[in-house]
């Protein structure tokens, strides 16, 4: 039993509606176009009457809006006039309880309520509207506007099994086609609008297809009833599905919602056959009821919801309210996580040891693994089958704390591991890890080894993994150890995700790296020095982002893209709270880190993202050693060194002029005294011999 406070939201017209009257359901709405006939808007003044069968009023103009009858016949033709005045209009309730197969709308129609008066004619085969009619016309007994962009009413009782919707119908009105005998409609690529109860109670419909349209709104209660509906394409333009939209759809298994849907509204697939649906990550709003309860809002606590984590499609799986009193209980599951189920469950699998495997392709690839050692050395083959490759998330519910992959294995399926892993060996085999961040959850992995091998696409060194030549570097694993980290001078890319969520990293050397990923340092609570190559050319979405320790960062002229949040940004739970609230306008609860600083040129790309951020920037600076020096400062430093320099030389240079000055007026001296001595023994000797060569005379 449905609680009453529950109902009021799901409209009391539904329970006429289900007993087999639409209009009074229909007429408790505003008319969806914002029109408002004459008739609609009767006043005080107006002339009530009744004649042939038809009540009708009469406003102040003279013009007659029949508003009711009491007509038996099969074949009604409307009056031109009643009362000597002219028939112009008809109400929502002109035909109530009609039993009539014909109904023939003369000249002088001006206008139908929109709310459609011949919706509750469940005999009717035929609509005939007079040729000279400048608003309205007839199509094989369908009612359409005169220019033929609007379907009206198609008859209830009419003996088609298909229709097909003429090209350039743009609208199809409130109840268009509701209680029809119709198997099959086909809609024109021109429909873009469909009105409240638009196939509502076509019992014998069996499939729908939008997709070449482009319907935005599915509006209220368009399908409900729909008994004999299997089959729904959506168009891609939608955007909304309404309140009751496919309301005890009951055959209903299967539908794949529109990629931009926004609104699902109350009870749009209660009562239908469905057990699971994917909602898009767009949904940011599912009314009560929507998906996995019976006609008779009684939970089936079986029901799987697919999503994104976090979205509007995960709150529903528990969303509560006290005054209405439910709890949600449904199972959530990622979009990928249910689609690896989906392909695992479609794999023939076998049982070897405390593993499974599977053929694909006639090559082996494991599935599964049960085994609870701390250390696992996988086989390689399996019943004479060589392992070629991991499927999918095989040892992702494994605790071992180290796993030594075997050699001959080529493929790492994604989602592999599970955050137990501490040391992992991969096969110099190895030549295909699946996944953008294959590791990102393996929080306590403190090691990475590629082993020997031939033909693979990786390497490691000091269990960090790179591709096989060493340019890029894959994944530094969140739970190594060290402090700081300089990375070869191959490795020219940082690749998404490779360092996140590391918790003891506090300094990094990039000494030729030119790319830095996304994500790349992402929330590195303790790195708080990284030192750029100044060739750095690109940084991407959120590279730095989460890093509060790391308070400034030199950037060079090169740095040609910066991705959004890459510098200086923290997670900002308040801020979060009040965009929730629609108190914030933000598009992201990211808030800058107090103090942050980035030093770089004046007008380089760093210096424009630092602007637009709000971060401080600093500019004319030099990195010398540790500390970013201000360039004027550093010359006049430099400057001053020099010419102290330039002192002590010019000094020393002095000094030993003068000392060789002394030492050239010494030398000459020395010289002359020696010449002196010279000359002196010279002449005594020349003295001597004269002495000799006279006692030789004598």
């Amino acid at each position: 039993m449905m609680d009453r406070k529950k109902l009021a939201a799901f409209l009391t017209g539904l329970l006429i509606c289900l007993g087999n009257t639409a209009v009074p359901v229909m007429s408790g709405y505003a008319t969806d176009d914002g029109n408002t006939s004459i008739a609609d808007e009767t006043d005080s003044e107006e002339l009530e009457g009744e004649e042939a069968g038809f009540r009708y009023t009469v406003d102040s103009n003279g013009n007659v809006t029949i508003i009711g009858n009491t007509l038996e016949d099969k074949e009604i033709t409307i009056p031109d006039t009643l009362g000597g005045k002219p028939v112009t209009e008809l109400a929502t309730d002109a035909f109530l309880g009609s039993h009539a197969t014909k109904i023939v709308i003369p000249e002088g129609i001006e206008y139908i309520s929109t709310d459609n008066p011949f919706s509750s004619c469940l005999n009717l085969t035929e609509i005939e509207v007079s040729s000279e009619n400048k608003n309205y016309c007839s199509k094989d007994g369908v009612l359409f506007s005169k220019d033929m962009t609007k379907l009206i009413h198609y008859p209830a009782s009419s003996e088609r099994e298909s229709y097909v919707i003429p090209d350039g119908i743009t609208e199809i009105g409130v109840a268009g086609l509701a209680e029809s005998r119709l198997k099959k409609i086909t809609l024109p690529s021109s429909l873009n609008t469909i009105g409240r109860h638009s196939f509502s109670f076509c019992q014998f419909l069996e499939e729908i297809d939008m997709s070449n349209t482009s319907i935005e709104n599915i509006d209220v209660m368009a399908f409900i009833n729909d008994i004999s509906l299997k089959s729904v394409k959506f168009s891609d333009s939608t955007v909304n599905i309404s309140l009751a939209a496919f309301y005890t759809c009951s055959k209903l298994s299967e539908v794949e919602l529109p990629p931009k849907t926004i609104y699902i509204g109350q009870s749009a697939f209660a009562g239908t056959a469905l057990t699971q649906v994917t909602i898009p990550s767009s949904v940011t709003e599912i009314g009560y009821c929507a998906f996995g309860y019976d006609e008779n809002e009684v939970m089936n606590s079986d029901f799987v919801i697919i999503g994104t984590p976090g979205s509007a499609a995960q709150q529903y799986c528990s969303d509560s309210d006290t005054e209405y009193g439910y709890t949600n209980n449904f199972t959530f599951k990622s979009v990928s996580v249910a689609e690896a189920e989906e392909e695992y469950n479609k794999l023939e699998k076998y049982a070897f040891e405390d593993y499974e495997y599977a053929l694909i392709d006639g090559n082996a690839y494991i599935t599964f693994c049960v085994s609870m050692d701390d250390v696992i050395t996988v086989p390689d083959e399996m019943d004479g089958h060589k392992i070629v490759g991991l499927y999918k998330g095989a040892f992702s519910t494994n605790e071992a704390s180290e796993i030594i992959l075997s050699e001959g294995i080529k493929t790492i399926g994604e989602n592999m591991f599970s955050s137990k892993l501490k040391k992992l060996t991969i096969p110099g085999s190895c030549e295909t890890i699946e996944g953008t961040e294959p590791f990102v959850d393996c929080t306590e992995l403190e090691e990475i080894t590629v082993s020997d091998g031939d033909g693979g696409a990786f390497s490691s060194e000091n269990g960090v993994l790179y591709d096989r030549d060493k340019k890029a570097l894959l994944v530094y694993p969140r739970g190594k150890h060290d402090k700081i980290f300089k990375a070869p001078d191959s490795v020219e890319k940082i690749s998404i995700s490779a360092f996140c969520g590391n918790a003891t990293l506090e300094e990094v050397d990039l000494p030729k790296v030119t790319i830095i990923e996304n994500y790349a340092f992402e929330t590195c609570d303790k790195l708080n020095k990284v030192k750029f190559s100044k060739d750095l050319e690109s940084v991407g979405y959120c590279a730095f982002f989460a890093c509060p320790e790391l308070k400034s960062v030199r950037l060079g002229s090169k740095l040609d893209t910066i991705g959004d949040y890459a510098f200086g940004f923290l997670y900002d739970e308040q801020l979060a709270v009040n965009i929730q609230s629609g108190m914030s306008s933000a598009s992201e609860p990211y808030s800058v880190i107090n103090d942050y600083t980035i030093y770089t040129d004046k007008d380089s790309t760093a210096y424009q993202y630092a602007k637009a951020c709000g971060i401080n920037v600093v500019t004319n600076t030099i990195g010398v050693a540790d500390a970013n020096v201000n360039r004027g400062f550093l010359y006049f430093i430099i400057g001053a060194i020099a010419a102290v320099v330039l002192a002590i030389i010019g000094f020393a240079t002095g000094k030993n002029m003068k000392k060789k000055k002394n030492l050239t007026n010494t030398e000459k001296k020395s010289s002359a005294k020696k010449k002196e001595a010279e000359d002196k023994d010279s002449k005594t000797k020349i003295e001597e011999d004269n002495n000799d060569s006279d006692e030789e005379d004598n």
